[in-house]
This record gives structure tokens, sequence and C-alpha cells, in this order.
């Protein structure tokens, strides 16, 4: 399969007249556009092109050797790495427009040639800003760190240069300017030396220029102190053939500890300065020395030497002092850290105390072998004690003697790893000997090595609970054994009845339930406690009040139980019923008195008819006589008459006092199959 080959314009008019062509262009000119800096910023790296251009001029006192020092390649390469890789070109750009100019100013080589120098210095420039991007991660602010520092030593002062010395050298001698092996050295140390003065010193002023930076009072004058130090000492120096040289970069290293970069950059600057007005005045030591290229290149070196230790010192301050800022910072957000967990631990320890201290249960904390660590007033107050009373003891101590069991059980548990927590109700004894009820909850806490490190028991006091609960079962084996006695007394009466009044046994029946349905209501108002003498009689002649003054109480106020209540109250409904059907109440004008008194510890209360019709025994007895006879004499002990007088009917019962006692009565040995109430 043939594939077309691309056609290719032989001309410049023809790539013109290509229509993608000139959309290659376009998009060429679009880009190199775009990336196009302030104006402000290119006039002004021209116009240090310039400075540098001249200073290095200025350095050329050697005859016959081209360059001795030259910054101008040190601007653009600062220019290249603080600025985005796209406007690179305009940069260097500015670069070709200040080399020519310093050509015309200064050098007056043929155009070729200054071209052919142009390239040497942008292929250098290129070079370099290639190669430190890559380790200083351009564009940069600031140079910072150790590591930038040897990167820029490395790649930026010794191997671009060698590019720019390689292609000047070769152009010299292809010129018959000089040999390449002559001018190399010359030329490789020039460029070195212009580079290590410029870059870091353009890359220092433009950073602190976009931070606005300016030196306090204080570093001013230390700053200036720096300078008359530098230039005292070069003075000295260059007057002595500079036989003590090693001793001018001290100046430097001091700027640099003290101001960094900047301090180090400008003491570099005064430095060479001071070794510029020595070179220009060489003549008058030349007799000293007897070799001028010889001293100029040890003081090349120094300044080499100065720079570079300089910077390299500025770096490690740079960094110990940005070490030192990030561990202040990070001990200050430690501390601060610290203290926020601090508060929140104080916090924590106020809520725990005000938790412990105020809660409505007892908490203990208790150590592994049982003794009490810590004890709330909850749980001092509910044992009777104060806590410091309780804390050093054995928990056991206060235990009942007959729970100590069911706690060693579960203490077993926990200390085997059978469990880490359990429940139990248990009795504790207070101090005053009295024992209480508690619901306790035990929780373990353990070593890593699972051995139990303490126990926290929460002991809620259930005391009354368990004493509610204890009525509530007496109560209802109370319910049931008097509901027993109830029924028992409905049979009996239900069956009396039925055998002895069937003509009317409804509506007896249903009198007779009132008015035990009359005491029941007494009794359970009451709680089934003892009741009074007097609201049982109301209970059951009640509806006989409304007849006027017709029945007569007298008696002392009276608690009867409620056993002889039942029984008393059934009799009375049964004395009342037969008044109102035969009796003194089945008339207009009769009475019933109702009297009670205590006679030498007996309890004796009578009924007694008057105004009624004649009074005859009756022929039979029937079920109320049996009630008020037998019944009533069973279920208090004691003895019953009653008279069947022509006047009036009169019942009475007599009873030791003890039958009206709690209990009496409620063993269920009443008459008649009779259980009590």
């Amino acid at each position: 399969m043939d594939h077309a080959k691309p056609v290719v314009p032989a001309t410049a008019s023809e790539a013109l007249a290509d229509p993608a062509a000139r959309g290659d262009l376009l998009t060429m000119a679009i880009r190199f556009a775009s990336g196009m800096p302030a104006g402000i910023g290119l006039i002004a790296c021209y116009l240090a092109y310039m400075l540098a251009a001249a200073f290095g001029h200025w350095m050329m006192v050697l005859p016959d050797i081209p360059i001795t020092v030259w910054p101008p390649n040190g601007v653009i390469l600062a220019a290249l790495l603080i600025q985005p890789r796209q406007s690179w070109p305009w940069w260097l750009a500015v670069g070709v427009a200040g080399e020519l100019t310093s050509n015309v100013l200064w050098f007056a080589n043929p155009l070729i040639w200054a071209l052919g120098y142009v390239a040497a210095n942008v292929a250098a420039v290129t070079v370099a800003a290639l190669l430190l991007s890559r380790f200083l991660g351009a564009p940069i602010r600031r140079l910072a760190t150790l590591q930038q520092v040897l990167a820029f030593l490395g790649l930026g002062v010794l191997v671009s240069p060698m590019v720019s010395a390689t292609m000047g050298s070769a152009l010299n001698a292809g010129i018959g300017k000089g040999s390449f092996v002559a001018t190399w050295p010359m030329w490789w140390l020039g460029d070195a030396t212009g580079i290590l003065i410029a870059t870091p010193l353009i890359i220092s002023l433009v950073n602190a220029w976009r931070d606005r930076a300016r030196p306090a009072p204080v570093q001013f004058l230390e700053g200036a102190m720096i300078g008359l130090v530098l230039a005292g000492l070069s003075a000295w120096e260059m007057g002595t053939g500079a036989a003590h040289a090693f001793l001018l970069p001290l100046p430097v290293i001091w700027a640099a500890l003290r101001f960094e970069f900047r301090g180090a950059t400008l003491a570099v600057l005064g430095l060479s300065l001071a070794i510029g007005l020595h070179a220009n005045s060489m003549g008058a030591v030349q007799g000293l020395v007897g070799d001028l290229t010889t001293l100029h290149t040890r003081l090349q070196a120094l300044i080499i030497v100065a720079a570079a230790t300089g910077l390299i010192v500025a770096a490690i301050t740079r960094q110990q002092r940005q070490a030192l800022a990030d561990l202040a910072r990070s001990n200050t957000e430690l501390e601060a850290r610290v203290a926020e967990r601090t508060r929140a631990i104080e916090a924590a320890e106020k809520r725990f105390k005000a938790t412990f201290q105020n809660a409505g249960v007892g908490i203990s904390i208790v150590s592994g072998d049982g003794k009490l660590m810590r004890v709330n007033e909850r749980l001092a107050r509910m044992l009777g004690y104060d806590a410091e009373e309780m804390e050093g003891r054995a928990l056991d101590q206060f235990t009942h003697v007959d729970d100590l069991a069911l706690g060693a059980a579960a203490w077993e548990r926990l200390k085997s790893g059978a469990a880490d927590e359990y429940e139990l109700e248990k009795r504790y004894l207070r101090k005053d000997g009295v024992y209480v009820w508690g619901h306790t909850t035990v929780s373990c806490v353990r070593h890593p090595s699972g051995r139990m490190a303490y126990l926290i028991k929460i002991i809620q006091d259930i005391t009354e609970r368990r004493h509610s609960e204890e009525l509530r079962q007496n109560l209802a084996r109370e319910i049931n054994h008097r509901s027993k006695n109830l029924l028992t007394i409905i049979q009996v009466i239900a069956r009396q009845t039925a055998s002895r009044s069937p003509q009317d046994f409804v509506q007896t029946f249903g009198d007779r339930l009132r008015a035990l349905a009359a005491n029941q209501d007494l009794l359970v108002k009451s709680e089934w406690q003892r009741i009074s003498l007097h609201d049982l009689v109301h209970s059951q002649v009640e509806q006989f009040y409304a007849t006027g003054n017709r029945i007569v109480v007298t008696g002392a106020p009276m608690m009867l139980p409620p056993a002889a209540a039942q029984a008393v109250g059934m009799a009375l409904h049964e004395l009342a019923t037969n008044a109102a059907k035969y009796g003194s109440l089945s008339t207009e004008t009769g009475q019933v008195h109702i009297a009670w008194e205590v006679v030498q510890d007996r309890f004796v209360m009578t009924w007694r008819e008057t105004g009624g019709p004649e009074v005859t025994a009756p022929s039979a007895l029937g079920f109320g006589t049996t009630l008020l006879d037998s019944m009533t004499a069973s279920s208090l002990s004691g003895e019953v008459s009653i008279d069947y007088a022509r006047d009036g009917l009169v019942w009475q019962l007599q009873c030791p006092l003890s039958a009206l006692e709690d209990g009496a009565g409620d063993d269920g040995s009443g008459g008649h199959g009779q259980t009590g109430p």
C-alpha cells in the first residue's frame, strides 16, 4: 500500500502561500505573544543587562583577554528561573538586544562575530535554565535550600559556562583572535564568575521587590557595618598584594549568617566591586606580584570561592532558621494541642467528678483485690458512712452475711475471665446495722494481659422497691385470703337464705349482699386496716336517719379490725332489717338505741328497740337469728344474747378486747365454715 509523502514547500514564498503553513505560523505567533511579560519587566531586565555588561567591560583589564567576568548571562538566567517557560523567548530576546547593544558600545565586533557570541551566550543560558528548572522546580521565588544552591553551583556555574566557553573559544580560534586552548579556561572562568555574581543577586532583588521588603534600622546599621568591614579589609588586602586573600570571604559569610541570600549576594557584589577597583589599578601593585594574569585569576577564583561559600552558608542558615521556625510552629501547635487536650481532660475530669458525686445512684471504683478505691457521696449516704471511712476497705465488709456467697460467685467469674460484667440484687449493711437492698451492676476494666485492673460498681438503692414488692405480695396473699373468706360468707348467706326464706330469696339475699358490700367499702377505703365503729354503724343504718332522731348512737370512739368489722356490720344489718319489718322502726314513733362500752377488758355492744309493736319470740330460728347469734359470737370469740322483751328487742354482744386487736378472728376459725374476712 502506497503512502503519500508530505509536500514540503521549497521556498519561503511557497510556505506563505500554503494555508496550513500560514496557520502554523499564526499559532506560533499567538503563543509567542501570549507569553509576553509586562513591558516594565522587560525594560528593567534590559537595564540590568546593560549594567552587568558595563561591569564586565570595566573588569576587562588584561591584555589579549576578551573576557574576565561576564555577569549579563547571570541576569538572563535569573529571569528565566523566576518566570514561566512560555515567556522565555522574550527574556532571551532581551539578552540578544543587550548583547548587540554592548557590541556597539564597547566591543565593535563585526555583526557576524557578534551574532556568534550571542548564539554562544543564548545556548549557555538556555541549557542552564533547562537543567536547573528540573531541580529547582522553576519558576521559583527565591533560592531557599542547600539542595537548590548545590544544583545551581553544579549546573548553572560549572556546567552551563562550558557551552558558551566552547562555542566562544571555537569562534575566536576560527577568526584568529586566539587559540582554543588558551581562551577556553578564561572564558569559562569569566562566565562562571558572572553567573555566580549576578543570578543570585537578581533573584534576591526581585524577591525583595515583590515582598516589599525593607530593612529595619538595626539591620541597616549592621549591613553598613559589614560593608565598611568588607571595604576596609579589601583595601588592606589589595594594598598588600592579596597576601591574605583568604580573609576576604569572612564578611560575605557574616552577611550570609545575618541576612541569608540577600546579605550574601550584596556582600559578593561589594567584594566584586572592590576587586574590580583593584584590577583597574593593578599597575600600582604589578611590581609586588610580577604576574598580572596569575593575580587576576586568583582574584576571580576568590570571588567564586567567596560567592559559593556565601550561598552555601546562606542556604544552611535559611534551612536552619526555617527548621527552627517550623520547630517553633510545631512546638506552638503541639503546646496548643496539649493545652486543648489538657483543657478537654480537665473538663472531662470535672464532668466525671460532677457525675460521680451528683449521680442519683451509688458509684464505687473497686481495685483488683476487692478494696474500695473511690466512693461517691450517694453510696456513702446510702450506707450511712463518710466516703473517707469506706475507701480502702473491702466491699464485703458492707455486704449482708447471707449475700456474701452470691457476690463471691460473681467475683470468681470476673477473675477467671468468664465474664466482664454482672448484675445482682443483694443486701448491704448500713453503719447503724440496718440493711438496705441494692441493685448492683459491675463492669470490669482489664489490663492488656487480661488481668483485672479495677471494677466500676453502680449500686442503686432498691429498698423501697423491695418493700413495695413484699407489700404487693402480702396484699396479694391477703386479697386471696379475704376473697376466699368473702366467698365463703356469700355461700353461707345464699344457702341459709334459700333454705329458710325461699319465698323472698332475691330480696333478702340482695339486702344482705348490700350490707356485706357496705362493709367491704369501708374496709377498702381504710386499705383493710382498722375502721371506726361509728362509721360502721352509720353505713348499715344510714337509710333510717332520714326518719328523724329515731336511731340514737352512743359510745366512745373505737376502731375495729377488718374481721370484727365484717361480723358486726352483718349483725347490724340484720337487726336494722328486722326492726324495719317487725320492730320499732316499723312504726312512726319507735326508736333504736345503739351503744357500746368497755367493761373490765370486755367489749359490750347493745342494740335496744323501744316504742314498737309488742314483741314475741319467733317460733323457729331463721338465718338472721343464726347470723345474729352464733355466727357473730363465733367470729369474735364472744357471747351474744337476744332478749325478746314485750316492749322491745334487746341484742347484746360481749367479747374480750383481744378479739378487737389486729389479726384477731383472721385465722380461719370462724363458725359455719367462715374463715374470716
